[in-house]
């Protein structure tokens, strides 16, 4: 009786080891990610890492050379339009400015007294004019009353004939005397204008004397925060020499970098959301770099939400493009290195899910975890999408 069951018990071995597959590839059923062939609306998105950056940047660069004497405020501080960030010293600067001075304080002196000069020599102009005027309006009385007298027979032709011409002379002295005056008051605006053109070159230069002197306070040109302030006390700047950035606190937009395979399908216009870790604002596209950098494309958004607590330019976010949405779609979970609008090699599980046997796989467009499927499987299918890279060679495998 033992003989029997032990017979049976090697029949019964020989029998399993038989059915045991020793040709076919086992991999670990635990290791692997196995996905469902659904069909459905499918929404292509495009996942993109990427940061914060201000729509609105101040470069802070010394606009005279000076030494830095204070320093008021350190990165992140807030600031104001206007507000004094650092100052210099300059002493050149500053006896330019007074020199500049002294030189248009004595050019408008001067002005005044030349201006006093002309219009004295003016109203002797107009004097000597009036003065015509009166001495040949007498001598017409005089010449009328001669004329009477003459017709009269009481004075002698040639008394009426010299007091004639002198009518005559003055009449021209008067006309002269006009030239005089007109030509005087010409000359009087001409040289008054030289004068004063001095005057404005001068004060001119005292504004950019000021202007220099001013300069030596290094100010805020917009409402923001301080990025970058990089000077030390006693530092001698240069003219130029950049000092630091200011950025816009309020006004941040995403800077995503794209994977060019990817970036073919992005355009202006499409909704983005961004992900800045504390919190999700609604986007949208704005820009699109035509360069490739490093296998990337940059792409700007502008966020359309005010930005949650907490955001700030240089802030690592995530970012989600809203490409399209395809109705009806065949779709699988999206397989580690998936390539797009290819056919690739894919396995897929048999009915038991025992095997799964490798099949070509035409792939259509490709979202954050979804891939589309034009051909090569079905609805419920039962695909690998794990790295197969390991038994690729293997037509067939067997899960273990």
């Amino acid at each position: 009786m033992f003989g029997v069951a032990a017979l049976g018990l090697l029949i019964y071995g020989a029998i399993s080891i038989a059915n045991i597959d020793f040709e076919s590839r086992r991999v670990d059923r635990d290791t692997l990610l196995i996905g469902v062939v659904e069909q459905g609306d499918l929404e292509i998105r495009i996942s993109a890492n990427g940061q914060l950056l201000p729509r609105d940047l101040e470069l802070i660069a010394a606009q005279v050379e000076g030494r830095v004497a204070r320093v008021h405020v350190a990165p992140g501080d807030e600031v104001e339009t206007g507000q004094v960030l650092a100052e210099l010293t300059n002493p050149q600067l500053v006896n330019a400015a007074e020199e500049a001075f002294s030189a248009w304080e004595g050019s408008v002196a001067d002005l005044k007294g030349f201006e006093v000069e002309l219009e004295n020599g003016l109203l002797n102009q107009e004097s000597q004019f009036l003065q015509a005027q009166f001495a040949f309006e007498k001598a017409k009385l005089e010449l009328e009353a001669k004329r009477q007298l003459r017709e009269q027979d009481i004075i002698p032709e040639i008394e009426f004939l010299q007091i004639q011409l002198d009518v005559t002379q003055l009449e021209q002295t008067i006309a002269i005397e006009q030239k005089r005056l007109d030509q005087s008051q010409d000359n009087m605006q001409t040289l008054l204008a030289v004068r004063e053109s001095r005057v404005t070159q001068l004060a001119r230069a005292l504004d950019r004397a000021n202007d220099r002197v001013g300069n030596l306070k290094v100010v805020a040109g917009i409402d923001g925060i301080v990025q970058e302030l990089d000077v030390e006390l006693g530092q001698q700047l240069m003219l130029g020499s950049p000092i630091g950035r200011l950025a816009q606190q309020d006004l941040l937009y995403a800077e995503l970098k794209v994977p060019a395979r990817q970036a073919g399908d992005v355009v202006v216009g499409q909704n983005v959301v961004v992900d800045t870790r504390n919190g999700k604002v609604h986007g949208s596209v704005s820009r699109i770099d035509p360069s490739v950098t490093e296998g990337t494309v940059i792409v700007d958004v502008d966020i359309l939400d005010a930005l949650p607590r907490g955001a700030r330019p240089q802030l690592q976010v995530e970012g989600i493009i809203y490409v399209a949405q395809i109705a009806d779609a065949l779709h699988v979970g999206r397989p580690t290195f998936v390539r797009t609008d290819a056919d690739v090699s894919i396995y897929k599980l048999d009915g038991a899910g025992e095997y799964a046997e490798r099949v070509n796989v035409r792939m259509g467009r490709a979202s954050v975890n979804r891939v589309e499927i034009l051909r090569g499987l079905a609805p419920g299918d039962r695909v690998i999408l794990s790295d197969s890279s390991d038994w690729q060679d293997h037509a067939r495998i067997l899960l273990n």
